[in-house]
């Protein structure tokens, strides 16, 4: 039942509830700040668990990153493994066909698969591991193009994975890699030497560089160098010469001309002596390391240029060789050529002649001749329409240019030895002793007993003194000490066709001429011809009654030699006369035994060889395999390697 209460009840029942209400009052605000703080605590633990999920998330970045690093340097492994192997490949050849070894890795198709999930160790435990793919992608006579694509698996390659396992990282990469047959740098030289350098003379002029690959001694003589700045390249814009690529060697920033000189593989003994810019001690680099000679062993590869050049030697009309001599039914193997000003020996290219040959006389054209044996030159040689001065009429660019651009065209020879050149009279008793007396110098040896670095005399090492870490202990031990095919190169297919296992690889060790046959001491019988001078003996324009003796061809007044001239052995020359004693081109050999009764010895060096493969002589010189040339280093977005299958 209700009703309305009095004031005084009011009063009454306002005294009983207060109390009762003001306390729920309380626990309300109680219960609101727990809801409060319940609803703070479930924030911060939404944004911890946000904050673990991100770092989880960045956590696992951080680590796939990481994996793609570890993978990427796994792809770059695997680029120089496939270099290391293209490298052995090349080595396998020794120095008589680098490039030929290289070709035949590809010749059962354009791409190989020659590693296969390789694994890389951290002591017991696999790194990952890398695949690689081999592929010519172009081939020339001179080159070969190969990409190499490397692939780099983590943990491991997915042939090596099972069913239930997967690859975590991988990363793929490709190199272009070119090598190539270049004419040697030795041709960068007006005098380059194998083995020790000499000029013991005041009145010796090398105009042009001059180089060692052991010491250059010029004792307590004044020999003058002037030098020959060098240059990479040179074009013809229009009928202009364009040298480009200039060394600075004696780091000065300028490009003046002023810049080659006097280069040794060890030191260089009297340099203060030495006049010219050789003479500056910026233009003087000592310790400058060695440059390979070619090897002319294997004249094949010659043989083939030869061949496709067309090439020929005519006098008066008549061919008397063409590209290679010696090859063909009733060829003989040896050659003389003897050439006058009116009829003088036509060159057309370069030739190779299997034998001897004796040349003389006038030569016109441009070309080079390759012997399989020795190269006589019983008296000058002489060109018919040779450049119009010896040398440039200064070092700088723009007269180099002039010089060459006026000579681009005029007559050239290369004279090319696989044994020895000799000069003048070999059978006269003057020239016999000044040339033995040289070649029997301890100075001067010749055997290969040389040690590890070829060089002879350098037992000591560079510091000189006998029982330190340096010496070189292969030398003059009595053994020929040579490196031999194993095993592992047919496994990895190294081996060249025609060599076996434990055949010795040509060039490797002691083998300083690159024939992989031990060579004794140079001697008098070695350079000297024992060959009846016939028409059954040799081709050419010999007389057709023969010649009775060697002196009644040659002369020690032989002052005049315009040519090129290689061997990987001796270079003979006694000399006498009022005459100076010239060579207009360029001498390289192992050993010089050069004696000159002369007022002066004249090197000019040719300016024709600058400009290395794009020099206008460069079809006509030997060839080394240069260092490979890098020409594309890119990732890639796909896997060449996924589903090889090793070989």
């Amino acid at each position: 039942m209700s009703g309305l209460a009095t004031t005084t009840e009011l009063a009454a029942s306002n005294e009983r509830i207060g109390p009762v209400r003001w306390s729920r009052a309380r626990r309300a605000r109680r219960g609101t700040a727990l809801m409060s703080s319940l609803i703070v605590f479930v924030g911060l633990a939404g944004l911890l668990y946000a904050s673990a999920a991100l770092s989880t998330v960045e956590i696992k970045e951080s680590r796939h990153a990481i994996d793609d690093v570890r993978a990427a340097e796994l792809a770059n492994a695997g680029v120089e493994r496939g270099l290391l192997l293209l490298r052995q490949t090349a080595a396998a050849a020794g120095t008589q066909n680098p490039l030929g070894t290289l070709t035949n890795l590809f010749a059962g198709g354009p791409t190989i698969n020659p590693i296969v999930a390789e694994a890389v160790q951290d002591g017991a435990s696999t790194v990952g591991t890398y695949s690689v793919t081999l592929t010519a992608i172009e081939q020339t006579a001179t080159s070969i193009t190969v990409a190499i694509q490397a692939t780099g698996y983590l943990p491991d390659a997915p042939q090596n994975l099972g069913p239930n396992e997967r690859v975590s990282a991988w990363r793929a990469v490709q190199t272009n890699v070119r090598y190539e047959l270049a004419p040697s740098e030795v041709f960068d030289y007006g005098y380059f030497i194998n083995n020790w350098g000499w000029f013991y003379g005041d009145t010796i002029y090398c105009n042009g560089n001059a180089r060692s690959n052991g010491q250059f001694d010029v004792g307590g003589y004044k020999p003058t160098c002037t030098g020959q700045a060098l240059y990479d390249e040179v074009t013809l814009v229009g009928a202009n010469a364009n040298l480009s690529g200039y060394h600075d060697d004696n780091h000065d920033g300028l490009q003046d001309g002023n810049d080659g000189g006097v280069f040794a593989g060890w030191d260089i003994t009297g340099a203060a002596n030495l006049q010219g810019n050789g003479g500056l001690a910026s233009n003087q680099h000592e310790y400058d390391g060695a440059i390979s000679m070619p090897n002319l062993t294997d004249l094949t590869p010659y043989e083939a240029a030869a061949t496709s050049l067309n090439s020929t030697i005519q006098i008066s009309g008549t061919t008397y060789s063409d590209a290679v001599y010696g090859d063909e039914a009733g060829e003989k193997q040896n050659l003389y050529l003897v050439g006058t000003a009116s009829n003088p020996i036509v060159l057309n290219g370069p030739i190779v002649v299997r034998g001897d040959v004796i040349i003389s006389g006038y030569v016109t054209g441009q070309g080079a001749i390759y012997a399989g044996g020795n190269v006589y030159c019983p008296s000058s040689v002489l060109y018919k329409n040779g450049p119009s001065t010896p040398r440039p009429a200064n070092g700088s660019e723009a007269a180099t240019e002039a010089w060459v651009t006026a000579n681009w065209n005029k007559d050239f020879l290369g004279l090319f030895a696989r044994e020895n050149i000799v000069v003048g009279d070999h059978t006269n008793s003057t020239w016999r002793t000044y040339v033995n007396w040289w070649m029997s110098s301890s100075l001067n040896k010749s055997d290969e007993d040389a040690g590890e670095d070829g060089i002879p005399n350098t037992k000591a090492g560079m510091d000189g003194v006998l029982g330190t870490s340096d010496d070189d202990l292969l030398e003059g031990d009595g053994t020929f000490t040579i490196d031999h095919y194993t095993d592992a190169d047919l496994a990895l297919g190294l081996i060249p066709a025609g060599k076996n296992v434990g055949d010795p690889i040509p060039g490797t060790g002691e083998d300083i001429d690159g024939d992989g046959v031990y060579d004794d001491s140079l001697t008098l019988a070695d350079v000297t011809l024992t060959t009846a001078m016939n028409t059954t003996n040799f081709g050419g324009n010999m007389p057709a009654s023969g010649i009775a003796s060697y002196s009644s061809i040659s002369s020690l007044y032989a002052n005049q030699l315009d040519a090129v001239f290689y061997t990987n052995h001796s270079f003979c020359w006694t000399v006498l006369g009022s005459s100076d004693a010239k060579i207009n081109g360029s001498i390289v050999s192992r050993n010089e035994n050069i004696v000159y009764g002369t007022p002066k010895a004249v090197f000019n060096y040719d300016s024709r060889l600058l400009g290395g493969n794009t020099g206008k002589c460069a079809p006509f010189l030997p060839r080394t395999l240069h260092d490979p040339e890098i020409l594309r280093w890119t990732r890639l977005d796909f896997d060449p390697n996924r589903y090889v299958i090793a070989p």
